[in-house]
């Protein structure tokens, strides 16, 4: 999965690679997660991901307020 497919996602799942991507980085083991070992680039883009998908829960979330406070869709 590449950042720019980021935004096909709901933020249910979202929310789940995002605790994947960070229990993997961490080092915590998962049955479900292959034991492969990660590279610093792979670290680097999981990271980078992470970020990005913080981002975009953030301004969902802010869009959703900004929807409620207005009263409708934007």
């Amino acid at each position: 999965m590449r950042i720019d497919e980021l935004h096909k996602f709901s933020d249910g799942t979202l929310n789940d690679v995002r605790n994947a991507l960070d229990d993997r980085l961490k080092g915590i083991r998962m049955q479900y997660f292959p034991s492969t070992i990660w590279r610093k680039g792979d670290k680097d883009r999981a990271a980078a991901m992470i970020q990005e998908i913080k981002k975009m829960l953030k301004t969902r979330r802010i869009m959703r307020s900004l929807e409620k406070f207005v009263g409708g869709r934007l």
